[in-house]
């Protein structure tokens, strides 16, 4: 039997005032995160996090990307987000990395779950997409637990640390999703 997924999980709209936070828990996280995400040598400084802050609140005034950190019991363990938001097709893709304090206890996918309720339901999206390296078999796991369906490898697809990799591609579609 699966374990419960933890209940003190959730989701709000970052502020300015979370870039010292976010750039602290980048900062203790880099060793894990600098081999799936290709921002992570972009970012070495507090105006660095304020800077994508910034982004992500202007993407969400005009639609094209919805960001959240996720927070663990009032603390912040990481970032999920809906981006490349396309909204005459009605699709986006899911991004998102976690603490590694954080990894393996349910956090991830109880924040997704929070996040798709919102992606199916208020921002009316139907289909949403993971491309997650194929070698990042903990985020593919994640995919998977959600019931994101695997579509195939898209080739040497993304940049990371000087090389091309693949992708795995998963998608799920609003009448498949189940909260």
């Amino acid at each position: 039997m699966p374990e419960p997924l933890p209940s003190d999980v959730t989701l709000r709209a970052p502020e300015l005032s979370d870039a010292p936070a976010l750039f602290a828990l980048i900062a203790s996280n880099r060793d894990a995160l600098r081999p799936w995400m290709p921002w992570e040598p972009l970012t070495r400084s507090e105006a660095d996090s304020r800077a994508f802050l910034e982004s992500a609140a202007v993407s969400r005034q005009i639609g094209k990307a919805y960001t959240w950190l996720v927070l663990r019991g009032g603390e912040l363990a990481g970032v999920c987000d809906l981006h490349s938001v396309d909204t005459l097709n009605c699709h986006a893709f899911v991004g998102y990395w976690l603490d590694r304090r954080q990894v393996g206890q349910g956090v991830m996918q109880a924040a997704l779950m929070q996040m798709l309720t919102e992606a199916f339901g208020p921002l009316g999206l139907h289909r949403v997409a993971i491309d997650a390296a194929a070698d990042n078999h903990r985020s593919c796991a994640v995919a998977e637990r959600l019931g994101f369906r695997y579509e195939g490898v898209l080739r040497e697809y993304l940049l990371l640390q000087g090389r091309y990799c693949d992708a795995r591609q998963y998608s799920l579609l609003a009448h498949e999703w189940k909260c």
